[in-house]
This record gives C-alpha cells, sequence and structure tokens, in this order.
C-alpha cells in the first residue's frame, strides 16, 4: 500500500502573516478571516480569504478603510510583498482563484465576491491584462482603484499612497517599498497603533519559531525595518507589557551592577551583607 506523499507547504512572505495579524486586529464584527484557502488537492491557494459570517450582520470598521470598508459577502484577497510587483499574469490567477471559489463554495452569483490586490503599485500591464479580459480597472483616488473584471468587482489599494490619506490608514506604510528604506517615513502612528505594530511583528516570530527559518522569506528586511521603527518608539512604549523580572532576566549581574550608583551599589551591599 503506497503511502500518501506529505503536502511540503513553501515558504510564505513575512509580509503576509503580518497582514494577516493587522487585518485580524482591525476586522469589525461580522467577517472571518482565513489566512490561506486550499482551493483543491493540489498546493493552490490564494493568500487571504475573507468570508463575511451567516449567523452574524458586519460591523462597520474603525480602521484601515481602504480595505474593509470594500469586502463582499467573500472577499480573496492577493497580497504582493513590497519586493514583489503585481504581474499581468496575476489577473488571470485571480480569475482561477475565484472560479475556483465559487465552485467549492457553491456560489452562483459573481456579484457576492470582490477579488482584491494590495500592493505598493499596481502597474499599466497588470492594467492591460485586466483590460484583454474585456475588464476595466482605474484609480478612484487615495491609492484606491476600482473595476471589474468578468463579472467580479476588482478593488485595488497603492499601500505606497493609501498610507497617507487618512490617519486610520498609516499602518500600510509598513507593507510599502518605503518603508525598507525610510522607516523614519512611517506617518505618524498614535499610541495604539505603535503598540499594534509591535504585537503583530511578535506574532510573525512566533510563527517563524513554529515553522522554522526557512518557514518565511524576506525576514532578515523585515527585522531590519522593525528593529529601526520601534528605535524611534518612546521607551515607556517599547517596554510596555515586560514586568521588571523580564527586564532582569535579560541582563547580567555586571549590567546590572553597572546600572546602579554607588551610593544604591553600597546600600546593596549592606542588604546581601545581613
Amino acid at each position: 500500500m503506497r503511502k500518501s506523499k506529505k503536502r511540503v507547504r513553501e515558504p510564505v512572505t513575512a509580509w503576509h502573516p503580518l497582514l494577516v495579524a493587522l487585518l485580524e486586529t482591525y476586522l469589525p464584527d461580522g467577517w472571518k478571516l482565513l489566512p490561506e484557502f486550499l482551493l483543491n488537492r493540489l498546493p493552490l491557494r490564494v493568500d487571504i480569504v475573507v468570508v463575511r459570517l451567516i449567523h452574524e450582520a458586519p460591523g462597520p470598521a474603525d480602521k484601515l478603510h481602504s480595505i474593509l470598508d470594500h469586502l463582499r459577502p467573500h472577499t480573496l484577497i492577493e497580497h504582493k510583498r513590497p519586493t514583489d510587483d503585481l504581474e499581468p499574469g496575476d489577473a488571470l490567477t485571480l480569475l482561477a482563484y475565484a472560479a475556483q471559489y465559487m465552485r467549492l463554495s457553491s456560489l452562483s452569483d459573481p456579484a457576492e465576491l470582490c477579488l482584491m490586490v494590495i500592493c505598493d503599485r499596481i502597474p499599466a500591464g497588470f492594467v492591460e491584462q485586466v483590460e484583454r479580459q474585456r475588464g476595466r480597472f482605474a484609480p478612484v483616488g487615495g491609492g484606491l482603484w476600482r473595476g471589474e473584471i468578468a463579472g467580479f468587482l476588482l478593488h485595488g489599494v497603492e499601500t505606497c499612497d493609501a498610507c497617507r490619506t487618512s490617519p486610520s490608514e498609516h499602518l500600510l506604510y509598513a507593507f510599502s517599498r518605503a518603508f525598507l528604506t525610510n522607516t523614519a517615513g512611517f506617518p505618524p502612528l498614535d499610541e495604539e497603533e505603535r503598540e499594534v505594530y509591535a504585537l503583530i511583528y511578535q506574532q510573525v516570530e512566533q510563527f517563524r519559531r513554529r515553522r522554522g527559518d526557512m518557514a518565511i522569506r524576506d525576514r532578515a528586511v523585515l527585522k531590519k525595518a522593525m528593529a529601526e521603527f520601534l528605535a524611534q518608539m518612546p521607551l515607556e512604549e517599547r517596554l510596555k507589557g515586560v514586568s521588571p523580572e523580564e527586564l532582569l532576566a535579560r541582563l547580567t549581574p555586571e549590567q546590572i551592577a553597572n546600572a546602579l550608583t554607588p551610593e544604591a551599589r553600597e546600600e546593596l551591599r549592606k542588604q546581601l551583607e545581613h
């Protein structure tokens, strides 16, 4: 009896779990996010699937309106990492995703489905391929694109521009190409957003530990950018939620002693002698 072969999972990009964690943080009530969706027994899968929950009315979005205000009952999202370009063939891939998803989900009306692309820039080649499929795709301002392809609503988000349209979109800067070379150019984040970004990066690190270093591409690039971003945060915010015990556990006795004033060291010596 032949043993079934274990499916080898290709490494995901560092930005994929980061974006998933960000969307999960701000996804309104009434929606469910699936990080990936297998479209058949072969390793053909869409990056992100957002499915509307049947038993609960969807709530309003607080942030990331450029993405979350444009969900349909079923939304397939193709995300390109900042180091990749959206290619003409990605339009055909999205159509393949849509057809497979409708078949597996027993959908018959294309109006229930939205195809969405999130990337740094939407190039002319992708738009031309959409038009070859008798579709249309055009910018509507603020880094957003609207159109349709084969009866499906097509929505696009250019992170490089969308991140600057409103304070609610500032976190999208982390998914733009500019972030890789200019972390200081991050639009101003409020305290909650800085904490959210630090926390979702920690989730990426947890994902790496579970799957191993080879499971995530571009981790080194993201780690460097994240370190520079965190360095700009006030110290009290970086250490928020970290207990004194956790801090002490990371310090050597020499580092602790050097941090004390001479008077404090003398007082500590006296206490230890007693």
